[in-house]
């Protein structure tokens, strides 16, 4: 490992987290990555940094190759990912604000493309391997990104907010430059699997994910296409989406079994979303995480 990475007396701890890491990862191919709640308000933002919530395609740099959060291999070209250190990294693979779909297009590719990839960024936020709190962690990213020394790879900004409207301040202005929001890592806390209260997510909206399980017939301007998708969450819970799809999505749904993704207002006593329109597919074509991940990842 490159001495210049982490002090020398964390040479040997770090080796063995690393061991543990990669067993962990390696046994299904799917990363125990750190995943996000909803923001619940009434925090002491000075625990917390605070940077955008990237709208892109969530990767994993196990050290040797990129997968998505699902444990997907990701088909970056060899000049993309070259001299990136054996350290594992997450970032968003970011084509811009308000494209997301192209990103997600790119990176679905089993033959990558160069001048595709040139549009994607690795926007780096958090290095689960490393020891210690968030704040040591940022460390570390920002050694991997002067390491590579790649325009591509960067370090995820962060900054600090004193207060709760400061912080909508952010978020609204954010939000109308196209962005989707933002994301609140709290400073001392260390790297954990799985969803927890000390790495938020702040958007104007809520999202979620469900598998298209039929297609409902369209009536008046819709006859002969479809009307809405009938689809179900990781959960069990079944409703249809018709608002939100376009005439030529009417004219060629998401085939039954892929996964999509849709915004609502809040849930009914039954579970079921409240205003639900559809959003967008997810290519991935693998299912969410279990029932209590089922909103959207940072």
């Amino acid at each position: 490992m490159r001495s210049y990475f982490l002090p020398s007396w964390r040479q040997l701890w770090l080796a063995a987290v690393l061991c543990c890491w990669a067993a962990l990862t390696h046994a299904s191919n799917k990363p125990a990555l750190w995943l996000a709640q909803k923001y619940p308000g009434g925090l002491d933002l000075q625990q917390y940094w605070v940077s955008e919530k990237y709208d892109g395609v969530r990767g994993y740099w196990d050290g040797q190759a990129l997968w998505t959060r699902q444990g997907t291999a990701i088909a970056a070209p060899v000049w993309y990912t070259a001299g990136w250190p054996a350290m594992p990294m997450e970032g968003e693979l970011w084509a811009g604000r308000g494209q997301f779909a192209r990103a997600q297009s790119i990176t679905s590719k089993a033959t990558p493309a160069d001048a595709d990839w040139q549009a994607l960024h690795f926007m780096v936020f958090d290095a689960p391997a490393t020891p210690g709190s968030f704040s040591e962690r940022l460390q570390a990213i920002a050694q991997f990104v002067d390491a590579v020394q790649q325009p591509w790879v960067q370090a995820t900004p962060q900054w600090r907010e004193s207060d709760e409207a400061r912080l909508m301040a952010q978020m609204q202005r954010i939000v109308r430059e196209g962005g989707e929001g933002l994301m609140l890592h709290k400073a001392s806390a260390v790297y954990r699997s799985g969803r927890s209260g000390d790495v938020l997510k702040l958007k104007p909206h809520e999202d979620a994910e469900a598998q298209v399980v039929g297609h409902a017939p369209g009536r008046g301007k819709y006859e002969g296409m479809t009307g809405a998708l009938l689809v179900r969450t990781a959960d069990g819970i079944d409703f249809k989406l018709g608002s939100g799809l376009s005439d030529a999505q009417r004219r060629d749904p998401p085939a039954i079994g892929s996964w999509v993704t849709y915004r609502y207002r809040g849930l009914h006593d039954s579970g079921k979303p409240r205003f639900a329109s559809f959003w967008r597919v997810r290519e991935e074509g693998m299912p969410p995480s279990p029932a209590s991940d089922l909103a959207s990842t940072p």
